[in-house]
């Protein structure tokens, strides 16, 4: 018996730092856990409020390109939790860049406006405005990504349901959700065009055709923006709006609607962003599922990490919710993604690192002799709902 309590003593000291280090290691959000082959990861404007991650991933088969954008706007959650689910993935052909949090200062603080504005405003700025605005370093940097690309894809959200006409308040040509946004026809100088309404005319397809309730379809939206009677000039200051007049690639914005749940948002998205590579002729093996239940777990597992003590007969286990840690601020810092995140605690917040301690402690200690086998829920409930 004394010999089992020295052990006991031994595991308790070794198990909480290991426990402590685990509670701030969650799951990531793919269930890709390890890097592709042909993976590179490089990041700009480190330790700054701007830190920008950009991810490079090659397929073993060579094929067009397709860049991703997510988190251009810091109020659109769905948009930069759905880049992110490409960041692991694996290509057999073809090329994907992923940018999953553009604009970081919007993300951090939930809002539209990150330091210099509306970022999507930003890509026509003169030299002279340039240089007077904090976030033209990153405005650069993504028109630098997207000269490597054939194919570009921004992801927002929006309240309620694009329409081509007048509907009801909630649908009707002046909304955006659910709606895929691009230029018809671009007529290039050299009397070639780019047809990019005929690109997301097919994305449009492929993705209602995946999507089962018609409330929820894909409209393709023709803002007309360079036109002389368009209503939406100010997108000529957008990305996709510069990626098609000033590099001539194919460029869209998908808008999913925040009349709908999270999970069910990153879901259209993701059917929209698969959509995109098969018509792109992109192949990735495979791509992140577009089942909106699955979406759920994975952002419960992103929130909750796996906790282990091992005691000198048995083991058991204590599970966590999202810890307040570093390594989780991107989310628990962020208000929009906090707030979704909350809403489905009992509790009403987020783990804390002494909630899980101390649960933790009781596993290492003499107490917990007859705890065996054991998986300790410490999430404030979320999973009893």
């Amino acid at each position: 018996m004394a010999n089992h309590r020295r052990i006991k003593i031994i595991v308790f000291f070794c198990a909480i730092p290991v426990c402590l280090f685990l509670a701030t290691f969650p799951l990531p959000f793919t269930d890709k856990t390890s890097p592709p082959s042909h993976y590179q990861q490089n990041k700009f404007f480190e330790q700054t409020s701007q830190e920008v991650t950009v991810h490079f991933i090659s397929g073993k088969e060579k094929g067009p390109t397709l860049l991703i954008f997510g988190g251009i706007h810091g109020d659109e959650a769905a948009g930069y939790l759905t880049a992110e689910r490409y960041v692991r993935i694996k290509i057999k052909k073809g090329n994907l860049i992923v940018v999953p949090c553009l604009n970081a200062s919007a993300m951090s603080k939930g809002k539209r406006q990150g330091l210099g504005g509306d970022m999507n405003r930003l890509f026509d700025l003169s030299g002279t405005m340039s240089q007077r605005n904090p976030d033209a370093k990153v405005v650069d940097l993504a028109k630098s990504l997207i000269q490597r690309a054939d194919y570009v894809i921004n992801l927002h959200q929006a309240y309620d349901f694009y329409a081509p006409r007048w509907i009801s308040r909630q649908r009707n040509p002046s909304k955006w959700g659910q709606s895929i946004i691009d230029t018809p026809v671009y007529h290039l100088h050299n009397g070639e065009k780019l047809e990019p309404g005929r690109f997301a005319q097919k994305v449009s397809r492929r993705s209602n055709n995946r999507i089962m309730d018609r409330n929820f379809h894909f409209l393709v939206n023709n803002t007309d923006t360079s036109g002389h009677k368009s209503r939406h000039k100010e997108q000529q200051g957008s990305l996709t709006y510069y990626a098609l007049t000033k590099q001539h690639k194919v460029s869209l914005a998908v808008e999913a609607t925040k009349n709908c749940s999270l999970p069910e948002a990153i879901a259209f998205l993701t059917i929209a962003v698969n959509s995109a590579l098969e018509e792109a002729g992109i192949q990735p093996d495979p791509p992140p599922s577009d089942d909106f239940l699955m979406i759920s777990r994975e952002m419960k597992e992103k929130r909750r990490g796996k906790i282990v003590s091992v005691s000198s007969l048995a083991a058991s286990k204590a599970a966590p919710g999202m810890v307040r840690t570093d390594f989780s601020k991107l989310f628990w810092s962020t208000p929009a993604i906090f707030d979704q995140i909350v809403k489905t605690i009992p509790a009403g917040r987020i783990t804390e690192p002494a909630d899980v301690v101390y649960p933790v402690l009781l596993l290492c200690s003499p107490y917990a002799d007859y705890i065996t086998g054991q998986t300790v829920l410490v999430d404030g409930g979320a999973t009893a709902i």
